[in-house]
């Protein structure tokens, strides 16, 4: 039976969790399957285990930039050929950049779960990177950059991660910035692409209706042969804790904020308690920042609390967008509800709940293969084997006390706020963030 938390009289809990099977071959590369008897689907990842964190300043987007070019041709398929092979049987390919990993992957029908390994594995192993496409594809990121820049959401989020982590990869956006992608060289890519792209750095994950077995032959007898080497271990994340006020005057009718915390990594216990604790101050329609501001005083559309973890370190924020007049008090009653907490604590029902909330949420969310088998590839990369079962029981057993302690703590330092969009009074905003 998985390891569940526990539940209301009556209520029948799914199984979250299916049969895992893990093999790593003796090069290193490592193969985690979820077998979904009851889905006629596979969803199949392959996930290299360096992103954006692990990058020099002068390499910064070359993760982003390699993921471009690997779906641009081998030796055997042109790059029309390799999305017409997935998408010829109604499947999906596509691809994506992370701070702490890079991440290709297919949806199929189970009948092409071949295919699916066959495409994807050519182009991790043999790809072009011709000069042309390098350069045709700096053209894109160019643009990519360009409209990442012209978001003041992105900018906002980048200025408060940047505050926080300081010179750290976590500090870095994803996407790179335009100085390093305009100097990167074919044979920056092609050594980058060589250093990262081995056995011992590559996860393959599948969930669906799998054959764990064959996966295990197929990527065997493959080409995937290379030796063992290390995976990369990026420095220690160096956190911030001075706050401040940051902001990006932009030529806009609505201002976009972002309020953050330094947290904590995936692995700290901490982080129960705190999951908690956003699902009460805003994590949807019921939460306390949600009614106080929304509902009761229709001063935003909508306002959000939530974390983003990594590896090794974390971030708390509070986001939402608003006309400039509105700010200073969207900004006190967002204070006053944090001091609160960390004050009094939330009640009993605030923290059932919270909890109900997180279980289902959870629940619903690794419904289908491709989210179970992105948990998957995500978890190997970092070393979590923790089932789904087993971190919702360690939410279930959170209190009430533990939750006010770690609000306690969270809202202690005081906070990163950014602001890019329509001018705000600054001066105003930061009396009230003096007062934290």
């Amino acid at each position: 039976m998985p390891d569940v938390p526990r539940s209301r009289p009556g209520r029948r809990l799914p199984q979250l969790d299916g049969a895992v099977r893990r093999t790593v071959l003796g090069n290193g590369l490592q193969i985690v399957t979820e077998d979904i008897r009851s889905t006629s689907t596979y969803s199949l990842g392959v996930f290299v285990s360096v992103g954006s964190r692990h990058e020099t300043p002068s390499m910064h987007g070359a993760s982003h930039f390699l993921e471009h070019l690997l779906f641009k041709g081998t030796p055997t398929r042109s790059a029309e050929q390799i999305s017409a092979a997935i998408e010829s049987v109604g499947g999906e390919l596509n691809a994506y950049t992370a701070k702490e990993h890079t991440c290709f992957y297919a949806r199929v029908l189970h009948s092409d779960a071949e295919l699916a390994l066959d495409v994807l594995t050519d182009m991790i192993i043999n790809p072009l990177i011709t000069p042309h496409d390098v350069d045709a594809e700096r053209a894109v990121i160019m643009d990519e950059i360009s409209m990442h820049t012209d978001d003041p959401v992105e900018l906002a989020v980048d200025a408060v991660a940047g505050e926080i982590f300081g010179t750290s990869g976590l500090g870095r956006p994803v996407i790179g910035s335009a100085a390093a992608v305009t100097t990167l060289t074919r044979r920056q890519i092609l050594h980058y692409w060589r250093r990262h792209y081995h056995p011992g750095c590559l996860v393959v994950a599948a969930a669906g209706k799998v054959d764990h077995d064959r996966l295990v032959e197929r990527l065997s007898a493959g080409d995937l042969q290379r030796s063992q080497a290390a995976v990369p271990r990026p420095k220690p994340t160096a956190i911030s804790h001075r706050g401040g006020l940051l902001m990006h005057p932009l030529p806009l009718e609505q201002s976009s904020v972002v309020l953050g915390f330094p947290s904590h990594g995936i692995f700290d216990a901490c982080r129960f308690p705190l999951g908690l604790l956003s699902l009460v101050i805003g994590g949807g329609m019921s939460s306390r920042l949600f009614v106080e501001i929304r509902e009761r005083r229709g001063l935003t559309y909508g306002i959000d609390a939530g974390e983003t973890a990594y590896s090794d370190a974390g971030l708390w924020s509070v986001e939402w967008q608003c006309a400039p007049g509105k700010l200073v008090q969207i900004l006190e009653l967002v204070r006053s509800t944090l001091a609160e907490i960390a004050a009094h604590g939330i009640t009993e029902e605030e923290l059932a709940r919270a909890k109900g909330q997180m279980w289902g949420q959870t629940a619903l969310s690794y419904e289908g293969p491709g989210s179970r088998m992105s948990r998957l590839g995500v978890n190997a990369v970092l070393g979590d084997d923790r089932t789904l079962g087993e971190l919702l029981r360690c939410f279930d057993h959170v209190t009430a006390e533990q939750v006010r302690a770690e609000a306690e703590v969270l809202f202690g330092h005081p906070p990163t706020l950014a602001i890019a969009g329509a001018r705000v009074p600054a001066r105003r905003i930061e009396s009230i963030l003096s007062r934290w």
